[in-house]
C-alpha cells in the first residue's frame, strides 16, 4: 500500500511539474484522497462522473479536452464514459418532468449548448477533423513530458508524440513540421448518441458484452417496400448486447423482404398479401410474437446496442412498461445519398400519464413491456390509422407502471424529400402522419375516445404544466439568443484581431521586402569586389612568374661570372626575399577572397531564409481567409457595403 501512495504522490508531482511547463496555473487531482487511482477508474465511474458534474458545474467551459474513447487505456476509455454520463446528467439535472428550468438568470444549459469537447489521441490513432499546427510548441511539449519519467521508463511516449505529430502534418503545408489531431464533439453528441454509438460514430468498434437471460424479447418490426432501410434496422438490432431476442417480421403488402443470412436471432414471418395499415401490422406482430417482453421497430427507425439490455433490467420490482429517449434525426439527399442534417432530443420527460391523455411524448421504438401488460391492455385499435401507438399506451397506463430511462438508446429517424427515393422514403409505412389531410381529426378521434380520463382537475394540472413549460421555453430561448449574441461578439473580436494581425503582417512583409532589397544590394557590392580581388590575383600570379623566370636568368648569369658570385647571390638573395614578400602577399589575398566568398554564401542564406519567411507569412494569410471568422469578416463587409 505504501508503495502505491509513493507511486500517486510521484505522479501527481509529474504532472504538477509539467503543467508549469506549459503555463497551467493549478491542477487538480480528485484520487488524491484515494478514492480515485490509476488502473482503477472504470471500477469508479460514479465518483468520476460526479467530480466532472462538480467542474462543469463550476467553471462552464465553452472548450473541454478529453481523451478519445478509442483509447486502448481503460483509464482514458472510463474518463470519456463518465464525460458521457456527466453531460447527460447535467442535462437531466436541468429537467423536471421532461421541463427545461433555464432561466434568464442563469445560462448553464447555453453554456452546455455551446460546449465544444476536442478528443485527442495518446495511444490509438482516429480520424480526426481538426489539424492543429504545434510546430512552434513542440519544444515545450517535449519540455513538458520530460518531467513524466514514471512513464518514461516504461514506454517511449517521446518517441511517439514526435511521430504521430510529424505524422499528422502530412498534409499541412511544408512549413508546419508537426501536428496534432483532434475529433470535435458537441454536448448533443454525447446527449443524442448512446456510449456504443458514439465510439462508433468516431469510427470505432465498440466492445460489446454480450447478455444472457432467460427472459425472451420478441421485437415487432413493421415494414412496406424498403428494403435498404430495413436492412439498416435489423443491422442496429444484430448488435444488441441483449442476446435472448426474436424478430417478427410484418411485412404490409409489400414485396417479400431478405434477412440476412448471418442475422443472429430468430424471425418470425408475417406476410400479408396487401396493404392493411399501421395498426393491423402491429397487432399481428403481437400475436405472432412469443417472448416475454415486447418491443416496436419500424423500419426506419435504429435501436443503440445498449436499448434492450438497458430497458429489460428495469422490468421488475412492479414495472410492466420502461422506455427511453429517442434522438430525432434528420437526414437529407446529397451526392453520395443521405446526409444527417440535424440531430436533436426532443423527446425526453418523465413518465406523466395526464400529459400523455392530451399529447403523446413517448416515441414507440422507446418502449418495452411485458405481455401482461399488452394483455390488460387490449389490441391494436385497426380504427386508427396513425396514432395506434399513444393509443394503446393511454390504455396500457390504465393499469401497468411506467419508468423513464433518461438515455438515448434509439434513433428516430426522418428521411426529407422522400420522393428523391423510393426505397427510403418518408416515414413509416408510408408517409409522414403530420402530412395526412385528417391528421388533427384523427388526433381529436383519439383524445374523444379517453375523455373520460382526462376530468377537469387533471386537466388543470395539464394546462398548467404545458403553460409553465412554455414560458420556461421562451426563457431558455431568449437565454440562448443571448448566448449566440455573446458567440457573435466574441467573433466580432476576434475579426478585429485577425484585421489588426494581418496589418501588422503586411508590415512585416514590406519590412522583409525592403531588407532583401538591400542584401541584393549588397549581394551585387560583394560580387564587384571579388571580380576585382580575383583579377588582382591573376596579377600576382603573373609577377610571380616573371620573377621566377628574373631568377634562372640571373642563376645562368651566375654561372658564366663566377668572379661576380658574390655580388650576384646578394642579388639573388634580395630577389628571393621579394619572392617570399609577394607570396605572403599573394596568400593574405587568398585569404581575404575566402573571406569574401563565405560572406557571400551567409547572404545568400539570409536571403534564402527571407524567401522563405515571405512564403510562410503568405500562407499564413491565406489560412486566415480560408477561416470561418475571415468568411465572416468578409460577409459583414459585404452586408455594410450593401446597406451603405
Amino acid at each position: 500500500m505504501r508503495k502505491r501512495e509513493q507511486y500517486a504522490d510521484r505522479r501527481r508531482a509529474e504532472a504538477d511539474a509539467a503543467a508549469k511547463v506549459l503555463g497551467i496555473d493549478s491542477v487538480e487531482h480528485p484520487g488524491s484522497d484515494g478514492g480515485l487511482r490509476d488502473g482503477t477508474l472504470v471500477s469508479s465511474l460514479d465518483r468520476l462522473t460526479s467530480h466532472i458534474e462538480a467542474l462543469l458545474q463550476e467553471h462552464r467551459p465553452d472548450l473541454l479536452l478529453a481523451p478519445s474513447p478509442l483509447e486502448v487505456t481503460p483509464d482514458h476509455q472510463a474518463t470519456f464514459r463518465a464525460l458521457h454520463e456527466a453531460l447527460i446528467n447535467r442535462r437531466r439535472g436541468r429537467t423536471e418532468g421532461g421541463e427545461e428550468l433555464a432561466s434568464q438568470d442563469d445560462d448553464s444549459s447555453v453554456g452546455d449548448l455551446a460546449l465544444r469537447v476536442l478528443c485527442y489521441e495518446v495511444n490509438h490513432p482516429f480520424y480526426p477533423d481538426l489539424l492543429v499546427d504545434v510546430t512552434a510548441e513542440l519544444d515545450r511539449v517535449v519540455d513538458a513530458m520530460a518531467h513524466y519519467r514514471s512513464q518514461l521508463e516504461r514506454h517511449d511516449y517521446m518517441g511517439s508524440c514526435r511521430g504521430l505529430r510529424r505524422y499528422r502534418s502530412l498534409t499541412l503545408p511544408d512549413s508546419c513540421r508537426y501536428a496534432e489531431g483532434y475529433c470535435q464533439l458537441t454536448a448533443s453528441d454525447f446527449t443524442t448518441r448512446s456510449p456504443a454509438q458514439l465510439i462508433a460514430y468516431l469510427g470505432g468498434a465498440p466492445s460489446l458484452v454480450a447478455v444472457t437471460s432467460p427472459r425472451r424479447v420478441s421485437i415487432v418490426v413493421r415494414t412496406y417496400n424498403r428494403p435498404r432501410r430495413l436492412a439498416e434496422a435489423l443491422n442496429s438490432l444484430a448488435l444488441s448486447t441483449y442476446r435472448n431476442v426474436e424478430v417478427v417480421l410484418v411485412n404490409d403488402g409489400g414485396r417479400r423482404p431478405e434477412v440476412a443470412e448471418d442475422f443472429p436471432f430468430e424471425v418470425r414471418r408475417v406476410d400479408f398479401a396487401e396493404n392493411r395499415g399501421r395498426s393491423a401490422a402491429a397487432q399481428a406482430g403481437v400475436e405472432a410474437a412469443t417472448g416475454d417482453c415486447i418491443g416496436f421497430l419500424d423500419d426506419d427507425d435504429l435501436l443503440a446496442p445498449e436499448h434492450l439490455e438497458s430497458l429489460t433490467a428495469m422490468l421488475r420490482d412492479g414495472v410492466d412498461v420502461a422506455y427511453s429517449d429517442a434522438a430525432v434525426v434528420c437526414y437529407e439527399p446529397s451526392t453520395s445519398g443521405w446526409r444527417e442534417s440535424s440531430r436533436r432530443l426532443p423527446y425526453s420527460r418523465d413518465f406523466d400519464r395526464t400529459i400523455l391523455l392530451l399529447d403523446n411524448y413517448i416515441p414507440f421504438h422507446t418502449v418495452l413491456m411485458t405481455r401482461e401488460a399488452l394483455e390488460r391492455a387490449g389490441s391494436f385499435d385497426l380504427q386508427l390509422p396513425i396514432f395506434e401507438d399513444w393509443d394503446l399506451l393511454i390504455r396500457v397506463s390504465r393499469s401497468s407502471s411506467f419508468v423513464h430511462l433518461a438515455r438515448t438508446t434509439c434513433e428516430y429517424r426522418h428521411f426529407l424529400d422522400g420522393a428523391a427515393d423510393e426505397l427510403s422514403g418518408g416515414h413509416a409505412l408510408g408517409g409522414a402522419a403530420s402530412a395526412r389531410p385528417d391528421f388533427e381529426t384523427l388526433k381529436a378521434k383519439v383524445l374523444s375516445k379517453h375523455a373520460t380520463d382526462l376530468g377537469p382537475d387533471a386537466l388543470a394540472r395539464a394546462v398548467t404544466r404545458m403553460r409553465r413549460q412554455a414560458v420556461l421555453a421562451g426563457e431558455a430561448a431568449r437565454a440562448q439568443i443571448r448566448g449566440r449574441q455573446r458567440d457573435l461578439e466574441r467573433v466580432r473580436a476576434r475579426e478585429r484581431e485577425l484585421e489588426s494581425s494581418h496589418s501588422d503582417l503586411s508590415a512585416e512583409i514590406e519590412r522583409l521586402r525592403a531588407r532583401e532589397r538591400e542584401l541584393e544590394s549588397s549581394h551585387s557590392d560583394l560580387g564587384a569586389e571579388i571580380e576585382r580581388l580575383q583579377a588582382r590575383e591573376r596579377e600576382l600570379e603573373s609577377s610571380h612568374s616573371d620573377l621566377g623566370a628574373e631568377i634562372e636568368r640571373l642563376q645562368a648569369r651566375e654561372r658564366e661570372l663566377g668572379s661576380s658570385h658574390s655580388d650576384l647571390g646578394a642579388e639573388i638573395e634580395r630577389l628571393q626575399a621579394r619572392e617570399r614578400e609577394l607570396e605572403s602577399s599573394h596568400s593574405e589575398r587568398g585569404a581575404e577572397i575566402k573571406r569574401l566568398q563565405t560572406l557571400e554564401e551567409k547572404h545568400e542564406a539570409e536571403i534564402h531564409r527571407l524567401h522563405g519567411r515571405e512564403r510562410d507569412l503568405q500562407a499564413e494569410i491565406e489560412a486566415m481567409k480560408a477561416t470561418r471568422a475571415w468568411r465572416l469578416r468578409e460577409r459583414l463587409q459585404s452586408l455594410r457595403g450593401s446597406d451603405g
